[in-house]
C-alpha cells in the first residue's frame, strides 16, 4: 500500500485532534446542492435521478421490470437469468418486450394488503396480494383471492382490519404485519433470531438495524446520530463535487455499518467487519478524509508526524516525520517544512530532503551510543559516518550513486537553511548542535561519472518499443500516449495534463519565403514555472494529437474543450474535466512493457526491462536533438530547462569516447582544397591531441587554425570568415549536414540575388552573389567526404558512423558554435526540432 492510501486508510483509526468544533461541519454541508442531488432532509432518504452522472443508476432493460440493471447487457439478476434460459437465436430486443412480469410482489413499503390499505388500516403484503391475516382467513374458507376480496354466495366482501403501525426500526418504512413488537416481517424474523429482546433492549437493537428496501435506488440515512449523519452526507457532497460515483446499494451498506455499531462518529468505526478494497470500505476511508481535510487547520496538522500536504494548498502527498527518531532532528525538520512549505514549487523537493533526513536519523541511531537524541554530542564525524553507511549501501547495491550524493548533499543543505532561519538560536531546536557539524568547501563529494548516453534508452529498444506490431497491445489512450511521448519528450506529468485544446498552429515563414501554418503543442510546465509554452511539432504528431481529441470529444460530448482532458482519467471524471494520474499511467505502461515480447538489447542479449519507464523517452528525445547536432541553448529551450546543465546531464560524451571518436576521424579530415589535412594515422599521440585541442576553434562548417582568431576565440576572423576559401579551415565527415545544407543555401541565395535587380546596384549585388569559385569548392569538400566513408570497409563504415555521432553529440554541448553578429548570416542548418527516426516513421504511417 503506497503512503498516501495508507494516510487515508489511517483516518478511520486515527481521532481528530481536539475533536472537531460543534456546528463547523453542518456549515460546511451544502444543503441545497444536497437536495438537488436527491436528499430528503426531513425523512433522511437519499433519492437521485436515475441518470445522475454521480449518484445514478441504470433500470433494467425490460419493459416489465422496474428494477436496477446489474449486467452489462442491462438487465437485473432475475431478468438476466430468463435470458440465460431464452431459446438460442432469440432477438435481445424482442426478449426485453416480452419478458415475463414479476409473479411475487416486490418487497417495498408501498405494497399494501388489497384489502387492507385505506388510512389507519394498511398491513403490508404477505401472499396472493394479501396481508398475513387476510390470506388466513381466505385459506381457512377457501376462495380465491377475487372471491374473498369481492364476497360470494356464502361471505360477504372482506373487511380492513386495523393498521399495526409502522415497523419500530428508524431507518425502515414498512407497515408492521403481525401484533407484538411493530415490525415488518423482515425485521420480526430478524428480531426473532436474536432472542426477542424486550424493553430497553429492544429500543437499542432497533436503533441498530439497517434498512432492508435495498432496491439500489434509495438509500435511508434517518436513525443515525448527527454527527455521523454529517460525515457521511459531507462525503457525499465530496463524492459529487470530485466526481466519485456512488452507488445506492453501497451507500446503504456504508450506513447499516455506522448504524449497526452504534458510534457517535465514523472516526470511530471498527472496520474489522469490513472488507479492505470493498466499495463500502473505500466510501467510509473516503468520507473521513474528506471530513480531516474540511477541518484541519494548518497549525492542527503541523503538531502530527505526518503532514497532509493539501492542507497547505499543494497535491495530494504527505510528508513523513515519523521515522526521525530523534527529538531535536524532527522538531528542526518540522520547523524548516513549516517555512519551507509555502515557498515551494512542488513538494518532491521536500519529500527528498525528508527522504535524506530519515536515513540520516537511522545513521545516528545505529552508530551513537544515545542514538543521536543528544545534539551537543553530535561532530562532523557522525557526518562522515553517515556518508560511510550510504557508501556500503550503494556497495550492495542497494543505493545508487547519485542517490547516495544527493542524500549527503541535502542534509547539509537542510543544516545550513536551518541555521538561516534562526532555528539554532537559544530555545530553538537546533540550539545545541554544533556550528561545525556540517561539510565544508572542500568536503565536496566526488562526482558520480556518468557514462554515455544516460538515461536514454538504445535506439534499438526504442525500435522494438515503437514497432507497430508492439504499439497494436495498447490501448488507443495509451498508444496515444505511448507515441507522444517518444517524439516531443514532455515531462510524464505535463504529457498526463494536456488540455483538449493543446493544439495551435503558428504563422511562419517558410524557407521559400511564403507564410504556412506550422502546428505547435500548447502545455504548461509547472516543474519551471512556465505556462502557455508552444512546442513545435510536424504534421505527424499533430495527427496523434487530433485523433486522441475526437476520441475524447465522442466519449464527453458536452464539455467545453478549454475545461476538457486530452486524456481524461478513467474513474471519478463523468465530465472529462481531470486528467489521466502519472501513477496510473505508469501502472499502465509497466503492465505493457511487462507483456511484451523478448526485448533485445545493442548486444544482442535480453534488456533489462526495469531501465523502461515513461521518463526515458524525455532522455530519448533529448539525445536525438544531440544526435542531430541540435545546440544546447536551443534544446535547453525545448526541454524547459532553466540552466544549461541540467541539459547537458541528459545527453553525456565521455572523454574516452570523445577521444576515440577523434582518432577516428583524424585521418579523414581534410582542407579547402579537398585534401587529407594529416597522414593516416591509427591513432593521435596524447600531444597531437592536447594540440588540436588548444590549437582550434570551431567555425561554423568545421574548425580553423588561424592563430589571431584561436585567440580571441573565434572573434576575430581577419578574412571575414571565408572559411571556404582559406588555407586554416578543416573539415570533416561529422560536418556533412551543414556542408549540404550550406551548399543548398548558397544556390538558393544565388538565385534570389540575381533576380534582384531593381533593389541591388551592380557592384552590391556582384558581392552579395555567392561565388561560382565558393560553391564548387564546397561541392568539392562534400564529394571528398563522402567518397572518404564510401572507401572504407564495412566494419570502419560503421565505427567512422558512430564516432560521427559522438562527435555531433559533443559538439550540442557547446554554449556558442559562431560569433554572435554573424548567427542567421552564416552558420550550420537550422537544427531539426522533432529528428525521428525510421521506426518512429513507419509507426506514424502506419497509424
Amino acid at each position: 500500500m503506497s503512503s498516501r492510501a495508507a494516510h487515508v486508510a489511517a483516518s478511520l483509526t486515527a481521532a481528530p485532534v481536539g475533536g472537531w468544533p460543534e456546528g463547523r461541519l453542518d456549515g460546511l454541508i451544502d444543503w441545497e446542492a444536497l437536495a438537488g442531488w436527491g436528499y430528503d432532509r426531513a425523512t433522511g432518504r437519499f433519492c437521485p435521478d436515475a441518470d445522475d452522472p454521480i449518484f445514478g443508476f441504470r433500470m433494467c432493460k425490460a419493459a416489465s421490470c422496474d428494477q436496477v440493471a446489474r449486467t452489462a447487457l442491462g438487465l437485473c439478476w432475475r431478468c438476466d437469468q430468463w435470458w440465460q434460459k431464452a431459446e438460442a437465436g432469440t432477438d435481445f430486443e424482442e426478449f426485453c418486450a416480452s419478458v415475463p412480469e414479476r409473479t411475487r410482489y416486490p418487497r417495498q413499503a408501498s405494497t399494501l394488503c388489497r384489502v387492507c390499505q385505506t388510512p389507519g388500516h394498511e398491513r403490508p403484503v404477505r401472499a396472493h396480494g394479501l396481508c398475513a391475516a387476510c390470506d388466513n382467513a381466505m385459506g381457512k374458507r377457501g376462495q380465491s383471492p377475487e372471491e374473498y376480496v369481492a364476497g360470494d354466495e356464502q361471505y360477504p366482501p372482506a373487511q380492513p382490519r386495523p393498521s399495526f403501525g409502522r415497523c419500530q426500526v428508524a431507518t425502515c418504512t414498512r407497515f408492521a404485519w403481525r401484533a407484538g413488537p411493530a415490525l415488518c416481517e423482515r425485521h420480526y424474523k430478524t428480531w426473532a433470531s436474536m432472542g426477542r429482546p424486550a424493553g430497553a433492549a429492544l429500543r437499542t437493537w432497533c436503533s441498530r438495524q439497517g434498512s432492508v428496501d435495498r432496491d439500489s435506488k434509495v438509500a435511508v440515512l434517518s436513525g443515525l446520530a448527527d454527527r455521523p449523519r454529517l460525515e457521511i452526507l459531507y462525503g457525499l457532497q465530496r463524492a459529487a463535487e470530485t466526481g466519485r460515483k456512488t452507488k445506492m446499494i453501497d451507500l446503504q451498506s456504508a450506513v447499516n455499518v455506522v448504524r449497526a455499531q452504534g458510534v457517535s462518529s465514523i472516526f470511530e468505526l471498527s472496520m474489522d467487519k469490513v472488507t479492505p478494497g470493498t466499495q463500502i470500505y473505500n466510501f467510509l476511508t473516503f468520507s473521513a478524509d474528506q471530513v480531516c481535510l474540511a477541518l484541519a487547520t494548518r497549525e492542527s496538522e503541523a503538531a502530527k508526524d505526518d503532514w497532509d500536504l493539501r492542507v497547505f494548498g499543494h497535491i495530494p502527498g504527505i510528508l513523513r516525520f515519523g521515522p526521525i527518531s530523534q527529538g531535536w532532528l524532527r522538531d528542526t525538520a518540522k520547523a524548516w517544512a513549516k517555512e519551507r512549505v509555502d515557498t515551494v514549487t512542488t513538494p518532491r523537493v521536500m519529500q527528498a530532503t525528508l527522504r535524506a533526513l530519515r536515513a540520516f536519523s537511522e545513521s545516528l541511531r545505529r552508530n551513537r551510543p544515545d542514538g543521536g537524541a543528544d545534539p551537543k554530542m553530535l561532530s562532523r564525524a557522525d557526518l562522515a559516518a553517515f556518508a560511510n553507511d550510504l557508501s556500503h549501501l550503494e556497495a550492495k547495491g542497494q543505493l545508487s550513486p547519485m542517490t547516495r550524493r544527493s542524500w549527503v548533499g541535502q542534509v547539509n543543505q537542510f543544516l545550513t537553511e536551518a541555521r538561516a532561519m534562526g532555528l539554532s538560536r537559544p530555545g530553538g531546536p537546533l540550539a545545541d548542535l554544533a556550528g561545525d557539524v556540517m561539510l565544508r568547501r572542500g568536503d565536496k563529494l566526488k562526482a558520480v561519472p556518468r557514462g554515455e548516453p544516460g538515461r536514454a534508452l538504445p535506439q534499438t529498444v526504442m525500435d522494438q518499443l515503437l514497432d507497430p506490431a508492439a504499439l497494436q497491445q495498447l490501448g488507443p489512450d495509451l498508444r496515444a500516449m505511448v507515441e507522444l511521448q517518444a517524439a516531443v519528450g514532455r515531462r510524464t506529468g505535463e504529457l498526463c495534463g494536456l488540455r483538449h485544446d493543446c493544439l495551435a498552429f503558428d504563422e511562419i515563414l517558410d524557407e521559400a519565403g511564403q507564410l504556412r501554418q506550422a502546428p505547435v503543442l500548447v502545455h504548461d510546465m509547472p516543474k519551471v514555472n512556465i505556462r502557455g509554452y508552444r512546442l513545435p511539432i510536424d504534421t505527424e504528431i499533430a495527427q496523434i494529437i487530433k485523433d486522441q481529441q475526437a476520441r475524447t470529444r465522442a466519449r464527453y460530448p458536452d464539455t467545453p474543450g478549454h475545461a476538457l482532458a486530452l486524456f481524461p482519467a478513467d474513474l471519478m471524471n463523468p465530465h472529462g474535466t481531470k486528467h489521466i494520474d502519472v501513477s496510473a499511467f505508469d501502472a499502465r505502461f509497466r503492465d505493457w512493457i511487462g507483456a511484451l515480447p523478448k526485448l533485445t538489447g545493442p548486444d544482442g542479449q535480453a534488456y533489462d526491462r526495469s531501465d523502461i519507464v515513461p521518463y526515458s523517452f524525455r532522455h530519448g528525445f533529448a539525445q536525438r536533438h544531440a544526435d542531430n547536432g541540435t545546440p544546447i541553448d536551443v534544446l535547453a529551450d525545448l526541454m524547459g530547462h532553466a540552466h544549461l546543465t541540467t541539459t547537458r546531464g541528459y545527453f553525456r560524451v565521455t572523454e574516452k569516447r570523445k577521444r576515440k571518436a577523434v582518432d577516428l576521424l583524424a585521418s579523414l579530415q581534410v582542407d579547402r582544397d579537398a585534401k587529407r589535412s594529416r597522414p593516416v594515422v591509427e591513432a593521435l599521440l596524447d600531444s597531437q591531441a592536447n594540440r588540436d585541442t588548444i590549437g582550434q576553434v570551431a567555425v561554423p562548417f568545421g574548425i580553423c587554425t588561424e592563430p589571431t582568431n584561436i585567440k580571441a576565440h573565434g572573434q576575430a576572423c581577419p578574412f571575414r570568415h571565408q572559411c571556404l576559401g582559406c588555407t586554416y579551415f578543416r573539415a570533416d565527415p561529422s560536418y556533412l549536414p551543414e556542408l549540404r545544407a550550406h551548399l543548398t543555401r548558397l544556390l538558393a541565395d544565388q538565385e534570389r540575388l540575381r533576380a534582384a535587380v531593381p533593389e541591388l546596384e551592380e557592384w552590391a549585388r556582384n558581392a552579395a552573389i555567392p561565388a561560382a569559385e565558393e560553391i564548387a569548392s564546397l561541392r568539392r569538400i562534400i564529394k571528398r567526404c563522402e567518397k572518404l566513408v564510401e572507401g572504407l570497409a564495412e566494419d570502419e563504415r560503421q565505427q567512422v558512423q558512430e564516432a560521427i555521432v559522438v562527435l555531433r553529440r559533443a559538439r550540442a554541448q557547446l554554449d556558442t558554435t559562431v560569433p554572435v553578429r554573424f548567427r542567421g548570416v552564416i552558420g550550420p542548418a537550422t537544427p531539426k526540432l522533432f529528428p525521428r527516426s525510421e521506426p518512429e516513421r513507419r509507426a506514424g504511417h502506419d497509424r
